[in-house]
């Protein structure tokens, strides 16, 4: 496979999950009225919650390396479809939590589920040992990604 095949592939196939989600989420109890950036801001949210206390904006802009103002839009959306509960933070009033919602977290259990069911055909269309060497295959993308982000960070 030559270089540029290889980029087309890697484009593809982001964009084949990106579409394949997106199908999923419309035809969802709890997420049709989301979008899949919003359901993987309800994932950073909720993985980023430690007991009650959710997360800042800060804290999820930098996780998902957006600004703070992006990311408050984007949670404001999330409370307007009441995905999402603001509060003050007790311990610093220039700053606000954001946890799920009863409703978010359904929907990011229904979305956990479908990503849970997708990784279980995957397993079943591989063999065992394909899946295994696909798994450290992406975790090793993932790191030369990290590495150039980190890289490219590092120029600036």
């Amino acid at each position: 496979m030559s270089e540029i095949e290889f980029g087309s592939s890697l484009y593809k196939l982001y964009h084949s999950v990106v579409k394949l989600e997106a199908g999923a989420v419309r035809e969802s109890k709890g997420c049709a009225d989301l979008t899949v950036n919003e359901l993987n801001l309800l994932e950073c949210i909720r993985s980023l919650t430690k007991g009650s206390a959710g997360p800042t904006i800060s804290a999820i802009a930098n996780e998902l390396d957006i600004t703070r103002p992006s990311t408050t839009v984007a949670v404001n959306k999330l409370v307007n479809k009441k995905m999402v509960i603001k509060s003050d933070c007790a311990n610093d009033g220039r700053s606000v939590r954001v946890r799920l919602s009863a409703k978010g977290e359904k929907a990011y259990g229904a979305h956990h589920t479908y990503q849970n069911s997708l990784v279980k055909d995957a397993k079943e269309y591989f063999s065992e040992k394909e899946f295994d060497e696909i798994a450290g295959s992406i975790d090793k993308l993932k790191k030369f990604f990290a590495e150039k982000i980190e890289d490219s960070e590092n120029e600036e």
